[in-house]
């Protein structure tokens, strides 16, 4: 099976038993560590998520005789669902990727491989990226402490984890600062998860950019909507005539987001609960 070819197809249009030969390959300790890994990234996706396979997966990330790459791959698969079913409760058991038991047993175990000094760097960060998807009371000091690394990696992990946790505002302030590309794409990220509203003239220079990265792109043009709204049309406007249909798509999305905004404030200011 060509696992690369996948990642171009959502999991609805893979062939018959493509998930089961993704579980094998997972399993197969003899597979090359990178089939192993893309198989973990693969079956991430939350409509494929089930117990059995989050079981699998935890078991691989708490593994100490497995890999610590793969250990981490399998950590961070976990983390759209744990959000979703954080987002999402447990009303309706058909529709939630994990049991309420399991979800519980993900977060407890997460916090003890994050906290176990014998579990390598490259996983504890890998569960607390995970993790932090479904917030919890320890992530608040374990980000802080991440943030003020002097690895550039954990001040990565740290500033990834900041689109889940309230109250960094400053420290994604600073992040917008950073000259790697990476800390600055997440902190982008972040201000716009939270309308960072002192992030405004970063994203509006980073538009006016002559050349810019993709995946920069697209981030910058979500967090517009939330982090400056009442300037949302002026900024981005113009690129609903794009020959792309995918920047069309981004820009009608975050002028959706950005009217939100605005009625919401409206409302407020008016008492509307």
């Amino acid at each position: 099976m060509d696992l690369e070819a996948l990642y171009e197809l959502a999991p609805w249009e893979w062939p018959e038993g493509t998930k089961e030969t993704l579980v094998g390959v997972l399993q197969n300790r003899k597979a090359a560590i990178r089939d192993r890994e893309m198989a973990a990234e693969l079956l991430s996706d939350v409509s494929l998520m089930d117990d059995a396979l989050a079981r699998l997966l935890l078991k691989i990330a708490a593994d100490p005789d497995e890999d610590a790459s793969l250990r981490g791959t399998a950590a961070v698969a976990l983390g759209a669902s744990l959000e979703y079913v954080d987002m999402e409760g447990f009303e309706d058991p058909e529709e939630s990727p994990l049991s309420e038991e399991l979800f519980d047993e993900i977060q407890e175990k997460f916090h003890d491989l994050y906290r176990d000094p014998r579990t390598p760097d490259e996983v504890r960060r890998s569960v607390l990226e995970a993790s932090v998807r479904a917030p919890l009371e320890w992530h608040r000091e374990a980000v802080a402490s991440a943030y003020k690394s002097p690895q550039k990696d954990w001040k990565l992990s740290a500033v990834f984890a900041m689109r889940w946790l309230e109250g960094f505002d400053k420290e994604i302030l600073e992040s917008l600062q950073s000259e790697d590309p990476d800390i600055l794409y997440q902190a982008v990220c972040a201000a716009g998860a939270w309308g960072v509203s002192g992030a405004a003239p970063v994203l509006q220079k980073i538009l006016e950019s002559d050349e810019i990265d993709e995946d920069l792109f697209f981030a910058t043009l979500e967090a517009v909507g939330t982090v400056m709204p009442e300037r949302a049309t002026e900024l981005l406007g113009d690129l609903l005539n794009s020959d792309d249909p995918e920047i069309v798509d981004a820009v009608e999305e975050a002028l959706s987001t950005a009217r939100g905004m605005l009625m919401a404030r409206q409302d407020k200011g008016n008492g509307v609960e």
